[in-house]
């Protein structure tokens, strides 16, 4: 019966009978003594989900989803959630700490129990398909989120387990990649242990401002929960920043240097977008072969991985933030024993020139030697000072040796970058923390034994490589520029992830480059 027919029958009714009575008022469906099935039939319709303030494209999954559950609802009893469903809300809630920024979830308030039960579903799809499959497509030039798309197999898929807590077990969604499942533990365990203020620093290094550092350092470190306040003690001050240098991959030293001093500006819920961002990148991470190279510039290590287990393992020292590494695929092809270094024309037009300008020695000094249309010249036959930095003739090579920027090894292959990684003898950097300091390519910390962990295990069709280990350390002997090429080239990945593992625990590194700020604006946008 139509509203407007049915008022003017009982204002009929009651003018004909003299009595001043009301019709009984029907409750709303959800409060209504039926099934819960009938129940969700009624709220799985148009203008039910259009009450809710959801889009209109939900309707159609929720009726998919229900059907096939003969509209049995799952997260909720007679009358209100079950434990599991309480539960999931308050995750939902809270869905940073399950590696997901709230924006990527509808933001709904729900007013009863039925719509409890639409909410955490069509939530739930959302945050397992973004676990699946990522939230950003890394690979177009221009950054975008990635589209809603409900996650597959849903009902069978979320399940939970009532013995386990609750929040790690969002982790079996993701890879199995066993950095994922310790960076995605470590965040929970990030977020149950740390303040998640939003105050941000502007500590100076001790250099520049000692007694405003160290007062500051302490206000840094109550606002993260490291430090107790009223605490005035230099030693407790001083072994809470050890504690906050360690978990940040910094040198646990106690000193607010510049990079300490990085950390302790930033918040700790940016920490957790950058811990979220790291957890996205694995997901989206392509499938590798048996045997690749890792290359990972904020943590400064080179690993070598075959048939999922670490053979070798090396510190690096990458670019600094004028010259930064950049991220990229290509594989090694050769060795190169006693490289000659063909210097870039950044290089040589910008440091090189000043110094040749001051003193022409520095080029032999150095053992660089000038060419121009492939014909060496001497270099005191040049009128340096007519020379310009915009219009450097030459080329400049150094040569092969010990003295060499390369070192005495040069692991080649082909990019559009013109980098590499290689030795360099200039050790002292590697035991730095942070270590940018290159041109752009990486030094790399012990190579010999790098190289000969390859050489070994350089083989294609049951064919081994004729250079084995011994062969290496003759060819170093020897002094003498000398290419091994391999059989197999292998697959590099130059990356920059700022949180990674190490023995088995998360841990957070200096974003060197900002590299990561692009990334967390289209998360969050």
């Amino acid at each position: 019966m139509k509203p407007l027919i049915k008022s003017i029958l009982i204002v009929l009714f009651f003018a004909a009978c003299g009595e001043n009575t009301s019709e009984p008022e029907i409750p709303a469906f959800e409060f209504q003594d039926i099934s819960l099935s009938k129940k969700m039939k009624f709220a799985l319709s148009e203008d039910y989900i259009s009450s809710m303030d959801l889009p209109d494209s939900t309707l159609s999954y929720l009726i998919d989803y229900y059907k096939t559950r003969s509209y049995k609802p799952r997260w909720i009893n007679d009358s209100t959630l079950t434990k599991e469903g309480a539960q999931l809300k308050g995750i939902i809630s809270k869905s940073y700490e399950i590696s997901i920024p709230k924006n990527r979830i509808y933001n709904l308030k729900t007013e009863n129990y039925i719509q409890d039960e639409i909410y955490i579903t069509l939530a739930l799809s959302r945050i397992v398909s973004d676990i699946e499959t990522g939230m950003i497509d890394y690979e177009l030039k221009k950054l975008r989120p990635k589209s809603f798309v409900p996650a597959k197999e849903f009902d069978s898929k979320v399940v939970f387990n009532s013995e386990e807590e609750l929040r790690s077990q969002f982790l079996k969604f993701g890879p199995s990649d066993s950095t994922y499942q310790v960076i995605g533990k470590g965040l929970i365990a990030f977020v149950d242990t740390h303040k998640l203020d939003t105050t941000t620093f502007e500590i100076k290094s001790i250099k520049y401002d000692s007694i405003g550092a160290f007062e500051k350092t302490k206000l840094a470190l109550i606002s993260k929960g490291y430090l107790k306040e009223g605490v005035v003690d230099s030693l407790t001050v001083a072994e809470s920043l050890s504690r906050f240098q360690e978990e940040n991959a910094l040198k646990p030293d106690a000193v607010i240097g510049k990079y300490t001093s990085m950390a302790l500006n930033e918040s700790t819920q940016h920490k957790v977008k950058r811990i979220i961002l790291a957890m996205d990148k694995i997901r989206t991470q392509a499938p590798r072969s048996n045997k690749f190279i890792n290359i990972n510039i904020p943590e400064y290590k080179l690993r070598l991985y075959i048939n999922d287990s670490l053979k070798s393992e090396h510190n690096i020292v990458a670019g600094k933030y004028e010259n930064q590494t950049p991220e990229l695929t290509s594989k090694l092809r050769k060795i190169v024993v006693y490289p000659y270094w063909n210097v870039p024309y950044s290089i040589s037009s910008k440091e090189i020139l000043p110094a040749v300008k001051r003193n022409v020695g520095y080029l032999a000094k150095h053992h660089y030697k000038i060419y121009k249309d492939k014909k060496e010249v001497d270099p005191n036959t040049v009128n340096w000072g007519k020379i310009r930095e915009n219009s450097f003739p030459y080329k400049v090579v150094q040569e092969p040796g010990k003295h060499n920027s390369l070192g005495v090894l040069k692991f080649d292959f082909n990019n559009s970058h013109s980098v590499y990684f290689h030795d360099t003898p200039s050790k002292a950097l590697f035991g730095v923390d942070v270590r940018a300091y290159s041109h752009g390519c990486m030094r790399t910390q012990y190579p010999a034994d790098l190289a000969k962990v390859i050489l070994e295990r350089d083989e294609y069709n049951n064919k081994f490589n004729e250079m084995i280990p011994d062969s290496l350390d003759t060819l170093l002997g020897r002094g003498n520029n000398f290419e091994i090429r391999l059989l197999d080239p292998i697959p590099i990945f130059v990356e920059y992830r700022t949180v990674t593992r190490a023995n088995n625990e998360m841990k957070m590194h200096i974003d060197i480059y900002g590299r990561d700020e692009e990334y967390i604006k289209i998360l969050y946008q």
